[in-house]
């Protein structure tokens, strides 16, 4: 099965990694980027991306905190994606941590 681009925002502690073409945004505890590895050209000093190239994103349900369901037509629309997880986060404060703000930090690859 060929991979698919992926979106991911880093924000409260968490990452939100969402899959173009899939109804749901995937919930990880951390900054991560599991699959291929990665190069951060500039990265903000707040907070620190944990590489993961063993971790396959297409099959990694085991380490989900939760998932939010989101239209897939919008994948493509960053604003879309970040509006889905503050959303979110403020009907779920308890599963993150609203004090850890990572900024608008949103990578998009594979």
């Amino acid at each position: 099965m060929p991979q698919k681009p992926i979106s991911r925002h880093y924000d409260y502690g968490c990452t939100f990694r969402w899959i173009q073409g899939e109804s749901h945004i995937a919930v990880k505890r951390g900054y991560v980027c599991e699959g291929k590895s990665f190069v951060i050209i500039k990265a903000p000093r707040t907070y620190e991306i944990q590489d993961r190239p063993g971790e396959n994103p297409h099959d990694d349900k085991h380490t989900w905190l939760a998932t939010i369901p989101v239209n897939p037509s919008y994948w493509s629309e960053d604003r879309y994606f970040v509006n889905a997880v503050n959303t979110w986060v403020r009907n779920n404060p308890t599963l993150v941590n609203v004090h850890d703000r990572a900024g608008r930090a949103v990578n998009h690859g594979m």
